[in-house]
Parts: C-alpha cells; structure tokens; sequence
C-alpha cells in the first residue's frame, strides 16, 4: 500500500526510504530526515538537541534522530535498529494520517476544459460595469485547521531559496512569483503580468483577439458620438502546459472581458472608428485538480497546497490583471495587426 499521509507522499527522499532504496540512517540531513523529525515530534517524541537552535527540526540524522527512532520502533514493536526503513515509515504514515483526520483518498486527475469557442452572438453592451465574476471556492475557509509540525517544515522547505531556484527552472518565473505570493500568506490581490501571458502562451493572444472582434463587431453597430461599452459577460480560458508550463503553473484556468470608449465618426468615406480598449483578467489562486509538479524531491499537488491555505501557513488570492490597446478602423474593415501589439514593441 502506496504512502498517503500527504507531507510523506510528497517527498521523494520519504517514498524511497519506505522502498529502502535506500533507508534513512546516521550521517543523513536535508529535507527527508526533517519530515521523519516532525512527525516524531508530532507524536510526542522529544529531540531537544536537534531543535535547540532555532525551536524546528534541523534536518541532520545524527545520534539523537537514531536513538528517538529506535526508541519508536521499540515502542511500536518494530524490529529496532535506529534506521528509517519501510516498516518504520508505514507505521509514521498510518500514525500521522490517523492524527490528521485526512482522507487517504486522492483526488481523482481532472483533463483541461477544452480550447475557447467564443459564440458568434456573444454581446457588448453600453456601460462601464465589470461583469459579475463568481470565484471557484478554492480549498475552503483560511486558517480552519491547526497548523501541524511538518506543514510548517515544508513551507519553511518549499520558500527556502535555493528551492525557489530550482522551482524557476522547473515551472517559470511567473509561476515561482505567485507561488511566493500564496505562501506570505496576505490574502492580497496579485497584479499579474498579462502583457507577458498575451506574448507567451498561443491561446491567451487568441482570447484577446476574439474579445476585441467582438467588441469591434458591438462598435459597428454604434450611431456616430463617443460610447462607453463593456462585456455582459466574462469568458473563461485556460493556459495549457503544452503552451506553457509557467503559465499553466501560475494561473491556469482565468476569466476575460473587455470595456473602453468607443468614437464612431461619419466621413465621406465612410464611418470611421477609435475603440479604447482594455482587456481585463480575473482568476482566483487555487491549484486546479489535476496539477502536479516535482521539484527538488518534493512533489507539488492540488490537494497537497490547498492544505497550507487551511492550517493557515499560505492564503489564496485574487490574481488581477489588464491591459489597453487603441484600434482604429474604417467600417467593415480589419484592425491592422500591429495595433494589437505591447505599447513599444517592434513585433
């Protein structure tokens, strides 16, 4: 039977341990043996020299972790040799699960939702109201749960710099940023960089596309003089990884919509049009059912970053974001294509 106390099912250097290849022994530290400490702790065992100078885990198998281990597995009826092998971590998995009240069972893998169709008849209306956007309800009430001992040895883990640096070679920078944001734990909303969502990932530059056609098709209908319009309603979309794994990683599934001002002038050409326009962006910070990512021995899921929001070790958050473009066109023309280019750029 697979590890599925959550923190152990994480770590790479745990599952190996529990295959003994290889046990967990003297002269060991780092991330695994800090997790076996905590959950000793958890249990009630005392490691006062590997605690002493900063009150956590030090992370360093030495001869204290051996002799509270050995004192654990007596206790246990373990064969009692100081070293974390398979029987030793099954019975610190089923202890620490039975302690957390959580439910071993995983969250079964959910596919994308499929690429955008934006229907023909999707309207704009005359205004300068947002859409009502209602978030999905992410992983429950903040702070809901106590805060247990090796949640708090992972967040001390997963923002430790030289994880973060391996996190941006693994997921993107943007990724690593809002996942930064998530675990100092404010709540407050994150202004995104759409103007780089836009320019790296295929889809999002066809939402925006599509939203200005339909906002452009809104405007043609306009008699002459200066309108505010806006979107009745928000669309979603949905950053793949094939695309690209920061984004996917850093927002994934979001919601659009457009407003600006619109001038329609008659000329003796025909009437002409100036649309203001900004593209705005909503997502709620919540990892999608499905995600996961492993990184420096620690696998990354939904289920398991939605717990540090629960104990209250990381808050999840609003990700906002827009951008503004100027179109010009004459009626039942095309927006030139490079209107729809960053302010600045040669592209």
């Amino acid at each position: 039977m697979p590890l599925v106390y959550p923190p152990f099912a994480a770590s790479t250097r745990i599952q190996d341990a529990f295959k003994n290849q290889p046990t967990m022994k003297r002269r060991e530290s780092g991330p695994g043996v800090v997790l076996v400490q905590t959950a000793l702790l958890e249990l009630g065992y005392k490691l006062p020299i590997s605690t002493r100078k900063t009150g956590k885990p030090d992370g360093i198998y030495g001869d204290e972790t051996h002799a509270v281990v050995l004192k654990f597995q007596t206790d246990k009826k373990l064969k009692h040799d100081g070293i974390a092998g398979h029987n030793t971590i099954e019975k610190l998995d089923q202890l620490m699960l039975a302690k957390s009240g959580k439910n071993p069972t995983p969250s079964p893998p959910v596919a994308p939702p499929a690429p955008p169709v934006i229907p023909p008849n999707r309207d704009y209306k005359i205004g300068a109201d947002d859409p009502t956007i209602t978030p999905d309800p992410g992983s429950g009430v903040w702070g809901a749960k106590s805060a247990e001992l090796s949640y708090i040895a992972l967040k001390e883990i997963l923002t430790d710099s030289s994880f973060l640096g391996a996190a941006v070679i693994a997921i993107g920078d943007d990724a690593v940023k809002h996942l930064v944001h998530y675990f100092n734990n404010t709540g407050r909303s994150l202004t995104i960089d759409l103007e780089g969502m836009v320019d790296e990932v295929p889809t999002a530059k066809k939402m925006l596309e599509f939203e200005v056609d339909q906002a452009k098709a809104f405007v043609e209908t306009l008699p002459p003089g200066t309108h505010q319009i806006t979107s009745r309603t928000a669309e979603s979309s949905y950053n793949y990884k094939d695309e690209s794994k920061n984004w996917y990683f850093a927002v994934g599934g979001y919601s659009v919509w457009g407003k600006g001002v619109a001038t329609v002038r008659d000329t003796p050409t025909g009437k002409e049009y100036t649309l203001q326009f900004e593209y705005k962006f909503f997502d709620r910070y919540n990892w999608d059912k499905g995600k996961a990512v492993t990184i420096a021995g620690i696998t990354i899921t939904d289920a398991f970053m939605g717990e540090f929001h629960k104990q209250g070790l990381a808050r999840e958050y609003d990700e906002i974001g827009s951008l503004r473009r100027t179109f010009q066109w004459k009626h039942g023309g095309l927006i030139p294509p490079g209107q729809f280019n960053a302010p600045g750029s040669r592209s």
